[in-house]
Order: structure tokens, then sequence, then C-alpha cells
């Protein structure tokens, strides 16, 4: 059943006066920036300190193999208010974007071990093979599992009522089978008298009182419900395709049983949850054993599922088998069911994306924060990207004068420094930047500006007259208006050398030479390449040598 939507929000609370549990102060949303889902709820439970807290999820009517929770959910949770389930629907759900995301809430004394909750509820739609169909539950207890030949003759050893012998099995684990439905009957009575319930089963009528707490074997509507897992008009508990990764049954299109159970003599049954479990929880409601129902057809009693020597169709969940209840073989089992405590439910539609939302970061000067490069997040994430606001590069300076953009319009920022909030799935943001040297004659504006008051000079020019151009000037980093204004180079003895020193600039590296003497041809490295703040070097000197000359060439 579709929920009822108001708009794309919309909340269904379904509350019996008489629960046991209370549930209030729902809240659900995606939690931006992140493909969680935070579900905030109170519960109280006047009969004890804790509850079972589950969690349905259905995508536009189909249900969702949900099982990234973590938080407080499950079947032992302590009461109180404030209490968080977060969902991770970026793992169950991935790259999904919907506005009718239905998450539901239920409730409850804790569940038993062993059995899943089924909350109240109604499945209505159109079976491929079956046609219309219309199911409506109240809240119940079903064993995940078939009923097993160790949890049988647990059972049987200790009643009266049935004998061990009466169910076989090909291991312990395996499905107990050859069961009559009389005798299915009579072990749910022993079974409740075990466990203090109230018995179902009226053993001279053969009638049920649905009001006990016992245990019984569930309708044909209470196990389709149950088998079809949260899905609508499917043939088989997780869809409308069956192969042997299913489910045990026989194979039509291989002429075939399941290959990994076909030995050791019939019958050819698989353990227990050896199969990925429907949506809710249970096991082998395809395929295994056929399952016994209540439900009469004339003198005949109704099973469903098939079994490990069924035909495809027969492992449909429209599908109906019928025996009379004397009949029994080794393809015939069952599962029970308990009426559970009434339990709270709280249901809401709500948007949900879980895509990649891309950023693409670029920028031909400076260190981005992101680094350049395509970026992948949530959705509405916040993405910090920044970068130095004057960058150094080759003796140039560049001034970041801010950014441009696509996608997702950024919330806030400055020249160098943004927020994009990311609700577009394909974004970009690139750095703009200014070159000092606009009109690209080697030297940067503002030292232009500084020693001739524009850009009108030329690095060819010697506008002082010393001998040096402007563009030299520029590199060795003195003054292109005062001849007088040289580079300073100077050198001072220490033991068995001489350390050199000069005025270091932050735009420039040096070179360091030295020969013995001028009629020398060639100069020998002392060091190369030493940046700013580094301003001097030591010059190591043969003992022979009491003198030297030395050169430091300078370089943008």
């Amino acid at each position: 059943m579709k929920p009822i939507k108001a708009s794309w929000l919309a909340l269904l609370l379904a509350v019996d006066s008489q629960a046991a549990v209370t549930l209030s102060n729902v809240a659900i949303a995606q939690r931006e920036g992140t493909r969680l889902v935070d579900i905030y709820y109170d519960a109280i439970n006047p009969a004890g300190s804790s509850l079972s807290a589950f969690v349905a999820v259905s995508n536009n009517d189909e249900r969702v193999e949900a099982t990234a929770f973590s938080g407080d959910v499950g079947g032992n949770v302590s009461e109180g208010s404030g209490l968080h389930i977060v969902w991770d629907g970026g793992a169950d759900l991935p790259g999904v974007a919907t506005t009718d995301l239905s998450i539901t809430l239920s409730v409850s004394d804790p569940v038993p071990a062993g059995v899943v909750l089924i909350p109240a509820g109604a499945n209505t739609g159109n079976d491929p093979d079956f046609g219309p169909y219309s199911l409506t539950v109240d809240a119940f207890y079903m064993d995940a599992t078939e009923t097993t030949k160790a949890e049988w003759d647990a059972v049987a050893n200790a009643s009266p009522l049935i004998n061990a012998s009466d169910g076989k099995g090909k291991a312990p684990n395996h499905p107990v089978q050859d069961t009559t439905w009389y005798e299915a009957v009579k072990w749910c009575n022993a079974r409740s008298a075990m466990e203090g319930l109230t018995a179902c089963y009226n053993l001279s009528t053969w009638s049920c009182n649905f009001n006990a707490n016992g245990y019984r074997l569930p309708t044909e509507e209470e196990w389709e419900y149950a088998a079809r897992g949260g899905l609508s008009s499917k043939r088989y508990p997780w869809g409308n395709q069956i192969d042997h990764t299913n489910a045990n049954y026989y194979s039509t299109y291989y002429d075939e049983h399941h290959p990994s159970f076909s030995n050791g003599g019939y019958p050819y049954t698989s353990p227990v949850a050896y199969f990925e479990p429907n949506g809710l929880g249970l096991y082998d409601m395809a395929g295994n054993v056929w399952e016994w129902c209540w439900d009469s057809l004339g003198t005949d009693k109704v099973s469903k599922g098939g079994s490990w020597d069924s035909w495809e169709i027969e492992q449909r969940c429209g599908h109906r088998g019928v025996a009379h209840p004397s009949n029994s073989g080794n393809i015939l089992g069952f599962r029970t069911v308990r009426n559970a405590s009434v339990a709270e439910t709280h249901t809401e539609i709500l948007v949900f994306d879980s895509r990649d939302y891309a950023l693409a970061v670029a920028s031909a000067h400076g260190s981005p924060v992101p680094a350049v490069g395509v970026f992948h997040y949530a959705w509405k994430s916040a993405v910090t990207c920044s970068v130095d606001a004057v960058v150094l590069e080759g003796g140039t300076n560049f001034t970041c004068t801010g950014w441009i953009g696509s996608g997702s319009v950024p919330a806030s920022g400055d020249g160098n420094h943004v927020v994009v909030v990311l609700e577009e799935l394909d974004s970009s943001i690139e750095w703009q930047w200014a070159n000092d040297d606009t009109d690209s004659d080697g030297m940067d504006d503002a030292w232009e500006t500084a020693f001739f008051g524009g850009l009108g000079q030329s690095a060819a020019t010697d506008y002082d007259h010393d001998g040096q151009n402007n563009g030299d000037e520029y590199i060795a980093g003195t003054n292109p208006t005062n001849a007088a204004s040289l580079f300073q180079l100077q050198a001072r003895a220490v033991p068995a050398g001489f350390i050199i020193e000069w005025p270091a600039a932050s735009n420039r590296t040096y070179d360091v030479f030295w020969t013995p003497n001028l009629v020398y041809i060639g100069f020998e490295a002392i060091e190369t390449n030493l940046a700013f703040p580094r301003h001097s070097a030591t010059a190591t000197l043969h003992s022979a040598e009491a003198q030297g000359f030395f050169r430091v060439d300078v370089k943008k």
C-alpha cells in the first residue's frame, strides 16, 4: 500500500491505544553533506526497561534490503528519550535520488530470539502470474527459518503430545519434514506449553483460538504477506527472476535439482538460512520444503513456498499448494507464528539523495584546497576552497582576483576563499589570477612604478647610464635610477677561506663562483641555486692560496 502523501513530505502515525510500548517525537531526515539518515525518537515500555525497534525502507513501493543500521535499533533497546538510529542509505541504496523514500520505524516489546517481527500493514498489488491481490495483517512474530529437525526433537522429547520419529530430517540444521498437518499443530501446542504460553489449538476439534499467545501455523494471508518481504507485484520474495543462487528447488531450465544438495540420497533439502533472507529477514520463503498453513480448501489444507522437488512456478509467493492434513512426505514441513504485542509504527516519506556530487577545482597558480582535480561528495556537502592571495612564480607575482564557477552557487567567500554547497551534480570552481607584469617586459609592475612612476620604461633602457639596463638592474635588485646603486658583494676572511655575503631578495636565486686569479680562465662553483633567506656562502680555499676572486650570478 502506497503511503498517504500531502506533498513531498508526509507523516503516517499508526497508534493503538492498547499498545504496551509508546512511540513519540519521531524525526527522520537525511543528514546534509552525507548519505546518512538520522532517525530520532522517544519510546517507553511500561512493561519493562527494554524494547525492540525495527526500521523498514521502501523506494517507490519497492522494498529496500536495508541492513546498514546502527544505534538504538534491534531486539534489545533500552527505553528512553532522544533515542537515535543512523541508517547508511548510501551503502544500502547507492546512486539514488528519490522524493518517495518511505521509512517506517516500529517499536514493540522485545522480540524473542529466532523470530522476526512482522509489523501490521497492507500489501496490495498485481502478481505477474496470479493477478490482483490484497493482503492485510496485524502485527505478528514469525520464525525466521523453517522448523529444523533439532527444534522438532527438542520439543518432541519433552512432550507426550508427539513422537520425535513423526518428524524426519536430513540433519539437525535441515528442516524437519515428513510431518502431517495434525502433527505440526500438536507440536505448536507442545512448544507453547514448554514456554509457558497459552496453547492455540483444541486438539479435539482442531479449532484455533487466534487470541491466545501461543504458537500456531500462519494463515495463508500472513504467510504470503511475510513472504513478499515488503515487495509488491513480484513473483518471488526477492523479485521476478529465480535461479539456484536464490533458493533450493528443481530447475526446469537446467532439468536438475539444486547441484549443491542433490547428493547423499533423498530428500535434497538444504540447511536452513543457507540463502539470503527476504526484506523482512525471513529465510527459505521459497524452496526447501512446503510449509503448512492454517487455511482449508475443502477437506485439504493449504501449503506454501514450494520445495526442493518443486518447479519454479511453485516457488512463487502467490502459488498455493494443497494436501490432506493427514498427508506427509519429505517435501512437507512448517514454521510457526505468534501474535505480537501491539506495536506502534511511524512512517515518513522524504527526499533522499545518495548520488555523487562532483566538484572540479582548477587553478593556474597557488595551492588550492582541495587540490586541483575532480572530487566527489554527498548531497549538500559544504566544501571550503581557498588559495594563497599572492603567489610568486619565476620572479613574477600573481594575485588572486577571485573565482568563476558553474553549477552550485558559492554560498560565501572573498577573493581567495569560498564555500561551495553542492546542490547540483556537476559543479566547478576555477581560480582567477592577475599577472603583476601586465606589460610583459620582465619587470614587475610594482617595481617599475616605484622607481619610474609608471610602466613606460623598457627593460632594455639604461635609465641611469651606469652600464646596466633596467632589466639587469631589476634582476640584480639595485636601484635603476641611481648610477651609484650597485650590487654589493663582500668577503670576510675566516680560517682556511672566506665567507661571501650579498643582499638577497625573495624572488631571486644566486650562484657563487671562485677563481684563484683573474688570469685563470674558469670560475669554480662554490654553491648554486641559493635562495632567500640565504645571503652568504663559505669558500674553503687550498692552503697554498691566500687570495681569490669571487663572482655571484643573480637569477630570477
